[in-house]
């Protein structure tokens, strides 16, 4: 039986951060459409969760056109559309997904570059340095590797996407910059989801995450998500597996630790990680024995999922 999670997202979204442009261009697009607007406007009154052709009917849009145009809001997260079984067949459901959106458009380009500087690095999914847990299997941009028990097979380091119901990854960076630089903030930037057999859309995984052995917070991702294909998906990639994604953004500052750009509840602050200590920085993610929802993970990389990037760390000191 279906069960809509009301758990609905605030996120907040910044012209001076790039990795934010792909989802301003999504939910602008998606915004400008009076049709659109009319579709967000009736999911406010309850129930939240409602049936198609109910949408169709009341605002006396086709089903094409409206199917059309609920792809476009799911696809910059302000719905989700999920499917039920009926007597007469799948009949299809859509749901709020996100309450509100804060984007940032004007800043003072000179006083950034002034005041802050930042050092990128990225990592295939591949390249983890270790891995603890249940069988972990992964796929290239060409072929699928099932049930890898083994941190050192080497095609792994090819990796595009991996996958596991329940373990930890772990991965190194340099902390080049933090033993030479005040740093004022570390970001990890990352496109992940759960891990459920093929794919379910509501399939919940509490994925915790750890930066030099410091517990700093825990993201709860709401499904293995499969109901459309991932925008870089190889085409031989199935589509009765997991497709996409969402983009994490994990930023520890000195006041705390934010998720996506809000607060989180964590007491972490940046001097917490001791960046500077030792010859490295390891960052890792997974499900804790204590989480409630011990739904593993799918970490996508560059070349597949919706998003084109690998695991980004982004290190912002003061020159």
């Amino acid at each position: 039986m279906y069960k809509y999670n009301p758990r609905i997202r605030n996120i907040d979204l910044n012209l001076e951060r790039k990795e934010d442009f792909e989802k301003i261009v999504s939910l602008c697009s998606a915004l400008g459409s009076e049709v659109r607007l009319r579709i967000l406007e009736y999911m406010q009154s309850p129930p939240y969760v409602k049936e198609l052709p109910e949408i169709g009917s009341e605002l006396h849009i086709p089903k094409s056109t409206l199917v059309h145009h609920l792809e476009i809001l799911e696809n910059a997260g302000l719905i989700q559309i999920f499917f039920k079984s009926s007597a007469h067949g799948a009949v299809r459901l859509v749901a709020r997904n996100m309450q509100s959106a804060s984007i940032r458009f004007y800043y003072n380009k000179a006083d950034a570059r002034q005041n802050e500087k930042s050092a990128l690095q990225t990592l295939g999914v591949g390249q983890y340095a270790d891995y603890e847990g249940d069988l972990l299997c992964f796929a290239t941009n060409t072929e699928h590797h099932f049930f890898i028990d083994s941190n050192f097979t080497q095609e792994r380091f090819s990796a595009q996407l991996i996958y596991t119901s329940n373990g930890v990854v772990t991965y190194h960076f340099s902390n080049a910059v933090a033993k030479k630089e005040e740093v004022s903030e570390v970001v990890f930037s990352f496109e992940i989801c759960s891990e459920a057999p093929y794919f379910d859309n509501t399939y919940q995984s509490d994925i915790t995450f750890w930066i030099n052995g410091v517990e700093t917070a825990t993201y709860t991702s709401a499904g293995d998500f499969g109901d459309r294909r991932g925008h870089l998906n190889p085409d031989w990639w199935p589509s009765v597996n997991t497709q996409y994604g969402q983009l994490v953004n994990l930023s520890v500052r000195e006041n705390g630790v934010y998720i996506n750009g809000k607060r989180t509840g964590s007491c972490v602050t940046l001097s917490d990680l001791k960046l500077a200590k030792g010859n490295k920085t390891t960052f890792a993610l997974g499900n804790k024995v204590t989480a409630e929802h011990k739904g593993g993970f799918n970490l996508f990389g560059r070349n597949f999922g919706d998003y084109p990037q690998d695991i980004c760390m982004r290190t912002v000191y003061k020159p």
